[in-house]
C-alpha cells in the first residue's frame, strides 16, 4: 500500500503533551507509514497519519480491517487462526452492553461518538451520536430520530463541539480514541459535555498486552493508517489527567492478556 497524497508530509507532534522530536520505532513502520513513540510522555503514535477525508474514502475501518486480517493470516496462519477461533475469550463474564450501560450512567441522554448506524437502541437512554461517514451518518440520523435523538456529521473533534454543556449522563468512546487524530481536545469536550457525576466509556487497543509481544507486527491491534495512536495503561491514564478525568480499569485480572483496554473516565473534582 503507498501512502497517499493526503499522508502528513511534517511529522505531527504528540497529541497528547504537544512534544516534538518523537523516537522512530522501525520494527512498527509499515510502507510509508511512521511509527514513533514520544520521549516526554510515553505514547506510541503514527507520526504522518493521513487528513480525515482519507480516512473516509479509502482507509474506512471496514477497509483496512480486512487487509490486517488477510496480512495476519498470510504472515502467521497457524497462531492467527488459533487466535480468531477463540476471540469469544475476551467476553467471558462480559454483562450485554445495555446492562453495562444502564449501571454505568443510569438512564438520560447518552452520546455515541462514532455511532456506525446507530442501529441498537438502549432501553433508558435518548440516544445521539457522532459519525465521520456521511452514508452512516444519514441512518443513524434515521435511527435516532424516532426517539428523540440525532446524529451530527463530522470528525470527532469537529462535530462533539455541537452539543451544548453538560447534556449528557454518558459518553461512549468505544473503539474511537485510536483513531482521532486529535484525542485530547475531544476529552476536553468531552468533559464539558457531561452532567456532574457523568461517565464515559472507553475502550482502546492495548499496546501493552501479551498479544502484542507475541505477535509483533501482526498484533490484532495494529491497523495502518486508520489507527493513528495506540495506547497502554500509563499513556491513557495521562491522556485522561491532562483532560480532567480519572480512569477505572473495568478488567483489571483480564488487563494483561486483553487485546483492547476497557474504562470508565470519571471527572475529577476541580
Amino acid at each position: 500500500m503507498n501512502a497517499p497524497a493526503t499522508a502528513l508530509q511534517v511529522l505531527r507532534p504528540c497529541p497528547t503533551c504537544g512534544a516534538d522530536g518523537a523516537v522512530d520505532l522501525p520494527d512498527y513502520h509499515r510502507d510509508a507509514w511512521r511509527m514513533g513513540q514520544c520521549g516526554a510522555c510515553g505514547l506510541v503514535y503514527l507520526l504522518n497519519p493521513p487528513g480525515y477525508e482519507a480516512l473516509v474514502e479509502d482507509f474506512a475501518w471496514e477497509k483496512t480491517w480486512a487487509t490486517e486480517k488477510a496480512a495476519r493470516l498470510e504472515a502467521r496462519p497457524l497462531m492467527q487462526r488459533a487466535d480468531l477461533a477463540t476471540r469469544w475469550r475476551h467476553k467471558i463474564g462480559r454483562k450485554p452492553d445495555a446492562v453495562r450501560y444502564a449501571e454505568w450512567f443510569g438512564s438520560g441522554n447518552l452520546l455515541n461518538v462514532g455511532c456506525s448506524s446507530a442501529a441498537v437502541q438502549y432501553p433508558g437512554f435518548t440516544q445521539y451520536g457522532i459519525e465521520i461517514s456521511a452514508d452512516l451518518a444519514a441512518k443513524a440520523d434515521e435511527n435516532l430520530k424516532p426517539n428523540g435523538g440525532y446524529c451530527v456529521h463530522g470528525p470527532g473533534s469537529e462535530a462533539i463541539r455541537a452539543f451544548p454543556d453538560a447534556m449528557f449522563d454518558g459518553v461512549i468512546l468505544r473503539s474511537y480514541l485510536e483513531h482521532e487524530a486529535h484525542p485530547r481536545p475531544v476529552l476536553e469536550h468531552v468533559a464539558r459535555i457531561l452532567k456532574p457525576g457523568g461517565r464515559a466509556y472507553v475502550r482502546v487497543p492495548n499496546f501493552n498486552s501479551l498479544g502484542r509481544y507475541v505477535f509483533g507486527r501482526n498484533w490484532v491491534g495494529f491497523r495502518y493508517p486508520d489507527h493513528v495512536q495506540y495506547f497502554t495503561l500509563a499513556t491513557l491514564r495521562d491522556l485522561a489527567a491532562r483532560t480532567g478525568f480519572a480512569v477505572r480499569l473495568l478488567n483489571p485480572l483480564r488487563h494483561p492478556l486483553d487485546d483492547n483496554i476497557n474504562a470508565l473516565f470519571e471527572r475529577v473534582p476541580a
